[in-house]
């Protein structure tokens, strides 16, 4: 819990669930819905965001860290580079769609 996620709620977004905390359910519903939505939210999307405490602002914020992790990831799916050592532990073997 370093970062201050718990396991438990990295391994629930993993599967695709929700972290136990409000909070950080309302964050990652935000962001997975920018996924899905390809950056289309809904003002209830906003809504939702925003009763959890959160800012608009915030909301920018969000999105550039979606955007950010979609360019890694893209570029680490064509280049697969090598897990280094420090983070071996938390490799996630997550099927191929």
């Amino acid at each position: 819990m370093k970062q201050g996620v718990h396991p438990a709620d990295v391994d629930a977004i993993r599967r695709g669930g929700l972290p136990g905390d409000a909070r950080l359910a309302a964050l990652s519903t935000l962001a997975r819905t920018l996924i899905e939505k390809r950056g289309r939210l809904a003002e209830s999307d906003q809504g939702r965001f925003l009763e959890a405490g959160f800012s608009s602002e915030q909301i920018l914020e969000v999105i550039a860290v979606v955007a950010a992790s979609t360019i890694t990831n893209y570029t680490g799916s064509v280049t697969r580079p090598a897990l280094e050592t420090p983070f071996e532990g938390f490799a996630w073997d997550k099927p191929a769609s």
